[in-house]
């Protein structure tokens, strides 16, 4: 899959997305004033939503394009036409500041303990070294923080409609609770969404539409399209790491 502007401004209008974005944001718990880390940006569509709920949002992204594309977005939001200003809300826009390259190789340029919570939307099934990026994820969330995350299910029975060259690799529901786990989390919820009714078109969308009313079908539960987990860091972990520098 080529990931270009086409892409990161098309995505942000998919019902699916929406829905997903939505339901992070429920198994995040966020509230004004948490502090948020979205992994893997893209065009920082969900990064804009959670500032909306008066959360303190910063989004990394390895590609440039992508957070290019964030940051043009935002000063199209304080601009509404040519020599029209719009006065921001005390929530919104998100400075050009909020949106932060990372390496390919994952590290996070932020303290420990950092954050409230970490959102990645469609990210940990790119990345070859998935283990690594769990626990630096631990890392820099305050102990209590909490893990959300939304990738493809490799349960679902049409897994074509999500084939991509750059995915590393593609987890099932119980792959992902034992990898989270693992790296020191406490699962809270695990579930699918997107069930699996037909490769007609029409069919696929009313499942996007009527999701919720598979989600605990004993069939269905473990293999829609999108695997939703969230997990939370131990209060008692006070693990620490040296040599981190926070990006404000």
């Amino acid at each position: 899959m080529a990931y270009s502007e086409t892409y990161f401004t098309q995505r942000e209008s998919w019902r699916d997305w929406r829905i997903e974005a939505r339901e992070l944001l429920r198994l995040a718990r966020v509230t004004r004033e948490s502090r948020v880390v979205e992994i893997g940006c893209g065009g920082g569509g969900l990064a804009r939503m959670l500032r909306e709920r008066g959360a303190r949002v910063v989004g990394v992204d390895t590609l440039a394009r992508a957070l290019e594309l964030a940051r043009e977005k935002e000063w199209e939001r304080g601009s509404a036409g040519e020599g029209e200003t719009v006065t921001p809300s005390p929530l919104l826009p998100l400075s050009p500041s909020s949106f932060v390259r990372i390496a390919e190789d994952g590290k996070l340029p932020f303290h420990d303990a950092a954050f409230d919570a970490l959102i990645g939307q469609h990210v940990v099934e790119h990345l070859p070294e998935a283990n690594a990026a769990l626990r630096e994820w631990k890392r820099v969330l305050k102990p209590g923080g909490r893990l959300t995350l939304a990738t493809p299910n490799a349960r679902y029975p049409d897994p074509a409609h999500f084939a991509d060259a750059d995915h590393a690799r593609v987890f099932s529901p119980d792959e992902l609770r034992d990898a989270v786990t693992r790296a020191g989390f406490v699962i809270e919820e695990c579930c699918t969404i997107f069930p699996f009714l037909s490769r007609v078109r029409a069919l696929r969308a009313f499942g996007v539409i009527a999701y919720r009313a598979f989600r605990r079908a004993p069939y269905f539960a473990a293999r829609g399209r999108t695997i939703l987990i969230a997990a939370r860091k131990p209060r008692n972990d006070r693990t620490r790491a040296k040599g981190k520098k926070q990006c404000e």
